[in-house]
């Protein structure tokens, strides 16, 4: 669609402080266009960010120049599948271009304009805005954690599993560590694919220091794995369901919690509760929360969750950790500085009644086309095949290709 644009000028006739407008030819956007397609596409998607989320993402291609949409989803912090409808709706209008990545077409530049215009970006370049870098004292142990990564499981998607990498891992324990809540600390994992208990007894043992860290998880497969990759290590490993509380040997026994829960609010609360078990409430004693970036309504909802809890928020570092994949959370997530208040105390006390994956609560079920014959595949909760790993993992019936596309029009 073709979109109108106005250029202020002053005329000699006026004050050069008085502007008016003066309508350029129809081949121009006019002067309120940027607000109107932005307000288009956030309709057009149900963009919970709204008519600003599409703007930012304008901004951010403005300020690079070109992004491939793994890297546009990271820097605007939407979750990938979410960007490509924004990515779809933004081409059908003639603002974006594909040339080896994505870039702002002469029409984009324009509405980019009336936004404001592009801006050189502020943040530290060398930790990437996240405050914190792997000194080179600390480069051995990362990498150790680099080898022992190599050896991790695939992700169960149904637990809404990902594995951050290597570095950021060492970095968010670094982050820790530089806020006294490792060393000399009982330290706990409320679910540990990450294998950020190996990072934390890595760094202990570098550091000559004593550290009890222990991993609790749901998934034998991640708890094989930990077993294997802490080796020489000092790990203690737990094979338990969070939806149930913890045994009482574990309650209260920990200075120092770690959690990556599920992507949802739900389960945000429920490992949040189990981690308030494992410290006891005590006044001070510290928790670090990876979740991935929630939109305005959520992100209310979570600061309430947090409160009612009774976990001030130290600090929040926006885009910390960075993960392999995790197209749902742009191969992010934010991390939480938190710690518990006179007072604080699970809301979650008994079984968990409820659903707390992303599959449990946004059943969805998609369509996948092999790229070696053109079969298709229905993937997804109730389904023969519930995951995209366990179709590449069985390869395609037909043909036996283990290569795969979304059918994003077939998909629901």
């Amino acid at each position: 669609m073709l979109l109108r644009a106005a250029r202020w000028v002053a005329p000699a006739t006026v004050e050069r402080s008085t502007l008016i407008a003066v309508q350029q030819t129809d081949s121009q956007p006019d002067s309120h266009s940027a607000r109107v397609l932005t307000a288009e596409v956030a309709s057009a998607v149900g963009l919970q960010e709204g008519p600003e989320g599409v703007a930012q993402v304008l901004r951010l291609l403005g300020a690079s120049g070109k992004q491939t949409l793994k890297e546009l989803a990271r820097s605007a912090r939407l979750p990938v599948p979410v960007l490509a409808a924004v990515r779809h709706e933004l081409e059908a209008r003639g603002v974006l271009l594909r040339e080896g990545g994505l870039l702002l077409s002469p029409l984009g530049e324009e509405l980019l304009r009336q936004l404001g215009g592009p801006w050189v970006p502020a943040a530290c370049p060398t930790c990437s805005g996240t405050g914190t870098v792997v000194p080179e004292r600390y480069h051995p142990v990362l990498h150790e954690l680099e080898r022992r990564w190599a050896n991790r499981p695939e992700v169960d998607v149904r637990l809404d599993q990902s594995f951050a990498l290597p570095e950021s891992n060492l970095r968010r324990t670094l982050f820790a560590l530089d806020r006294g809540a490792l060393l000399g600390r009982r330290v706990l994992f409320v679910g540990d694919d990450d294998a950020g208990s190996v990072a934390v007894a890595l760094l202990a043992r570098e550091l000559r220091s004593e550290v009890h860290v222990a991993a609790l998880d749901i998934d034998a497969r991640v708890l094989d794995y930990l077993r294997s990759t802490s080796e020489g290590l000092r790990v203690e490993l737990i094979e338990h369901d969070v939806r149930q509380p913890l045994p009482d040997a574990l309650r209260g026994r920990y200075d120092t919690v770690f959690t990556d829960p599920p992507y949802t609010l739900p389960g945000l609360e429920l490992f949040l509760s189990r981690a308030l078990e494992a410290t006891g409430g005590v006044r001070g004693s510290q928790l670090f929360l990876s979740f991935g970036h929630r939109p305005p309504g959520e992100a209310v909802r979570l600061l309430d969750t947090l409160s009612r809890l009774g976990l001030a928020l130290a600090e929040l570092r926006p885009a910390f950790n960075r993960y392999e994949g995790a197209s749902v959370l742009a191969g992010t997530s934010d991390l939480y500085h938190l710690v518990a208040t006179e007072g604080a105390q699970p809301s979650v006390t008994g079984a968990q009644e409820g659903g707390i994956y992303s599959g449990e609560l946004r059943p969805r079920s998609r369509v996948y086309i092999c790229l070696g014959c053109g079969a298709s595949y229905t993937v997804g909760p109730g389904k023969e095949l519930q995951t995209i790993e366990a179709l590449k993992a069985g390869g395609c019936s037909q043909c036996g290709a283990r290569r795969f596309k979304q059918n994003r029009v077939a998909s629901k």
